[in-house]
């Protein structure tokens, strides 16, 4: 024989309940007491869409959810001040549950020009111990050509000019062209920042929808105990019944 609980589970089965929100017809769990939703989600989700809050009535997951979100997004835009395209571009996939992670690596791994590929190598060994080395050997070889072995009769007498032409046009040419491998380093580095601000973000985000989860977690919960109680109480009643037949046939 089936338990009072079960009855009861079946007679709502049989008797599906609505959304007061969207009107959507479904069962335990897919629909939740609306008293047992945070005030307030449930004056956000009241007020947003311009409706009178039932609390005897019931509210599908989709409108929670959606309620929710909506209510995580005003309370971040208030401690923020304003939610930028970013903020709410995370918010939005996190709602439709997609990934915020965007692949940037791989257009910045992709092929390379040859400029790209000259400028890194430039500013790669602009940047290091052998070039500097190399440099003041050059100097030095130059210097010293030029003054000790010609005795200053060289192609190049002090005080150096054409040195200080060459060293000119190396300057010259190599700053913009280190700069240009700055630009491409500083966009991978900004693009590797704003993906860990959408990491960042997701998980503070999520962290405040675990809380209203573990919430509806008690609710539902508490929405289980409610039907064992209404099944005691159906019990107690039919005892109370057959226990007033009884007397009254004894009687």
């Amino acid at each position: 024989m089936q338990s009072h609980a079960q009855r009861i589970r079946k007679r709502r089965l049989e008797n599906p309940e609505s959304c007061f929100i969207c009107g959507k017809r479904g069962h335990f769990p897919e629909l939740v007491r609306a008293a047992l939703v945070r005030p307030d989600v449930a004056e956000h989700i009241a007020k947003a869409r311009g409706i009178t809050w039932q609390p005897d009535g019931r509210v599908c997951q989709a409108c929670l959810g959606a309620g929710r979100t909506e209510r995580l997004l005003v309370r971040l835009e208030q401690e923020r001040g304003r939610l930028s395209d970013l903020d709410q571009q995370v918010a939005r996939r996190i709602a439709q549950h997609e990934s915020v992670v965007m692949d940037d690596d791989e257009d910045l791994d992709s092929p390379k020009t040859l400029g790209e590929r000259v400028a890194d190598g430039v500013a790669r060994w602009g940047g290091s111990w052998p070039f500097v080395l190399g440099f003041l050997g050059m100097l030095l070889v130059w210097t010293a050509a030029n003054s000790l072995l010609l005795h200053n009769r060289g192609f190049d007498p002090y005080p150096y000019i054409l040195l200080n032409l060459v060293l000119s046009c190396v300057a010259a040419l190599q700053a913009p062209v280190i700069m240009m491998s700055q630009n491409r380093a500083e966009t991978r580095d900004r693009r590797r920042a704003e993906s860990d601000y959408r990491i960042n973000l997701k998980a503070e985000i999520e962290i405040a929808g675990l809380h209203d989860k573990l919430d509806h977690v008690l609710h539902t919960q508490y929405e289980e105990l409610i039907e064992l109680q209404e099944a005691e109480l159906e019990l107690l009643e039919q005892l109370v019944a057959s226990q007033r037949e009884t007397q009254q046939h004894a009687k």
